[in-house]
């Protein structure tokens, strides 16, 4: 069994700017208001190593320093499409024509028509992110951190929201944020997708694609539809086919799994994710299927599985608690029955990873839509991929819809739902460290495998909640994807040291924003939540209020904390649960969109005669001791002069390292690194500081 994650104590993480809509791994806009985590890629081959991370704001530490990766649970998103008997351009009849995006070798996005079966591709057109209000304003220290992400963060909106031609504010918007995604697939049928997500604390952990698919015959992909390369050969070549039916049309939904297998430095995960078919409405006579999957056991590993028990423990929690559930909850019947059929979709079946990524393993469009789109094919039901064939690691799950004639201009339209369940992060943390305890034996291993299938219920409940959303309209006429409004979250949240203190406010927005479904204001206050020492650490609230500033008193140097605000309202305008309050979303006014938290000052000695104050905290350290919860082992130098030079030596004499101190500040720390950046071992250590006010001789004790 293997569910624990032991991270190291500190990455360097690069950034990684998306500013331009490129092709091959394009840029990406992102759904990260709710838990569950979605990033929408203009190319179709979404969410590189980042996709449904459940719970979204847990750190995960990449290996290949290309972006920061915060838990995700799919490695890669695709779509695949298919017909029969089509006409190209070209005026040659293809018994099966197919046209997709999905983890593809071949990111020649050509501008025009490709006469080639054993390679599929789409036609990228434009991608949105849209919110009811500009994204607000995050200050630490003074430094706005939303428009450049800090020094670490892959861009959380795109470039800057309120000025990017690919952002844009909507105050009508059904839903507070939404990502509109427009590809062509190559036979000439147009996707156009909206992602909603929700921040209510009710409807926080899925995410739906509302998708629309309609014949209009443009095959070019471009917006105005002029080719950049327009070769000779095919100058007179119509832009649209015009007028042709679409026979026997399907489309697929597709994703390569992740859970547990996270790349990190320090995860040691397998491929051992398990994929299967349920009916989680059978009960009601709907034997719908979706595609679900979880983190399994990697037969025969056994203990190594849970990592390398060296590594302090602090840095060991229960790592893929997620079950990912994914499928349509409305399906037209056809393109001209626009009833919500329950035989959709059609055929299900799961493939290893890429097996019909065209790109990879050379099949013809013939063997992609023979392979995918079988009428009346099902997986059977609460079936493990690994059950089937035990060779089947990967399990890439296909949902596929059809068969669908269109006419041209004609469409069909499915609302696909992405839910999430399981386990909280705080059990995942206090079972991790039980299980470290018991040397991940015994009767404790049991308990965690009990807690862990758990998340197929909570998964089960999460997308029962969504299909009230999608097939619950009739409830007080309300319209598809409409949910209860907290009030808008503040537009500008500033937090920063103040002395030895850190003083936090916000801007007040929030006061006269009226409910978006009816109108009336029903603002109660706001509240602040603060954690310490990491970002993804556990918050508790420490202001409940209807004013604008809070002083936090309750910091200690060498610590750090990030806080988050929300506006609540009074529950009087919840018509779906009346008179419960929604707060607004964690993640709008959010300090931890940046690595690094705001450290309170400490007064610096200003005479000779004060020397004798500087202190070392803690001392003795002991790595065992987690005296800065969440952070990178090191101690603190305190009673400093403003400016002075610390340095490090072993009771040999031999020296270990050097600091200078020059913040001005009466404290400063060290994580317990050579000059060669090697952690020093247990042993009694001196330091002197050396300063205009005088010098100072002290000793302290590591035991590792």
């Amino acid at each position: 069994m293997k569910r624990l994650l032991i991270i190291a104590s500190i990455c360097l993480l690069l950034t990684a700017i998306f500013a331009e809509m490129a092709f091959a791994n394009t840029g990406m806009h992102f759904m990260r208001i709710g838990r569950l985590w979605v990033n929408a890629e203009y190319d179709g081959a979404e969410g590189w190593g980042g996709q449904y991370a459940w719970p979204g704001g847990r750190v995960r530490f990449p290996n290949s320093g290309i972006r920061e990766l915060w838990g995700a649970n799919v490695r890669k998103l695709g779509t695949i499409s298919g017909c029969k008997d089509w006409t190209g351009p070209n005026g040659k009849v293809y018994p099966y024509w197919t046209s997709g995006m999905y983890r593809t070798y071949d990111y020649d996005y050509l501008p025009y028509w490709k006469d080639e079966t054993n390679q599929t591709a789409l036609y990228p057109v434009t991608q949105i992110l849209y919110q009811r209000w500009p994204q607000p304003n995050v200050f630490v220290d003074g430094v706005n951190i939303i428009p450049d992400g800090g020094d670490n963060f892959t861009k959380v909106h795109q470039a800057d929201f309120q000025h990017d031609a690919n952002t844009a504010v909507d105050p009508t918007l059904v839903t507070e944020r939404a990502i509109k995604s427009v590809w062509r697939y190559t036979m000439g049928v147009e996707y156009e997708r909206w992602i909603y997500g929700y921040s209510n604390v009710k409807h926080q952990d899925y995410v739906i694609y509302d998708i629309t698919l309609t014949n209009n015959g443009k095959v070019f992909g471009l917006p105005g539809d002029t080719p950049k390369v327009w070769p000779e050969e095919n100058k007179n070549w119509p832009y649209i086919l015009d007028g042709q039916k679409i026979k026997g049309f399907w489309w697929a939904q597709t994703e390569n799994p992740w859970n547990s297998h996270l790349g990190r430095d320090k995860s040691f995960g397998n491929n051992d994710a398990i994929g299967e078919f349920v009916a989680p409405f059978a009960d009601q006579g709907n034997d719908r299927r979706f595609y679900m999957f979880y983190d399994g056991d990697h037969q025969g590993d056994g203990v190594k599985d849970w990592g390398d028990p060296s590594i302090d423990e602090r840095w060991v929690e229960l790592l893929s608690p997620a079950w990912i559930i994914m499928g349509a909850l409305y399906a037209d019947k056809s393109a001209t029955e626009k009833v919500n059929d329950n035989g959709q979709p059609n055929s299900t079946t799961i493939k290893h990873e890429r097996n019909y990524d065209l790109g990879k393993v050379v099949k013809t469009m013939q063997d992609q839509y023979q392979a995918l789109f079988q009428d009346g094919v099902q997986w059977p039901l609460n079936t493990p991929q690994r059950d089937i064939d035990p060779t089947l690691v990967i399990p890439s799950g296909y949902n596929c819809f059809g068969p669908y004639d269109l006419d041209f201009g004609q469409s069909v339209n499915i609302s696909f739902v992405v839910a999430a369940g399981g386990i909280s992060h705080a059990l995942c943390v206090e079972y991790g460290k039980k299980a470290w305890d018991a040397g991940y034996t015994g009767a404790v291993m049991d308990t965690i495998e009990t807690l862990f299938k758990t998340g197929r219920d909570s998964v089960f409940k999460t997308l029962k909640i969504a299909d009230w959303n999608v097939n619950g309209i009739k409830d007080g006429g309300r319209k598809r994807y409409d949910v209860p409004d907290a009030p808008r979250p503040p537009a500008n949240f500033w937090v920063a040291a103040d002395g030895d203190k850190i003083k936090i406010s916000w801007s007040d927005e929030s006061r006269n924003d009226p409910d978006f479904d009816t109108g009336v204001k029903d603002f109660a206050g706001y509240r602040v939540y603060k954690a310490v020492g990491a970002r993804d650490s556990t918050y508790r609230m420490i202001y409940d209020g209807t004013g604008n500033e809070y002083t936090d008193s309750d910091v200690s140097s060498g610590f750090q904390y990030f806080y988050y605000v929300t506006a609540y309202d009074n529950g009087s305008q919840n018509w779906e649960d009346p008179g419960v309050s929604i707060e607004s979303g964690k993640y709008y006014c959010w300090t931890g969109w940046a690595p690094n938290g705001v450290k309170p000052a400490t007064a610096p000695i200003t005479s000779q005669s004060s020397m004798d104050k500087i202190r070392v905290i803690p001392n003795p350290y002991s790595a065992a001791g987690k005296t800065f919860p969440g952070e990178v082992d090191k101690i603190i130098f305190t009673g400093l002069p403003g400016k002075c030079t610390i340095r490090i030596y072993t009771t040999n004499g031999d020296f270990v390292h050097e600091l200078d101190h020059t913040d001005g500040s009466g404290s400063e720390s060290w994580d317990l690194r050579t000059e060669f950046n090697q952690y020093i071992v247990s042993d009694v250590y001196l330091y002197t500081v050396s300063s205009d006010l005088g010098n100072h001789v002290g000793k302290f004790i590591v035991i590792r």
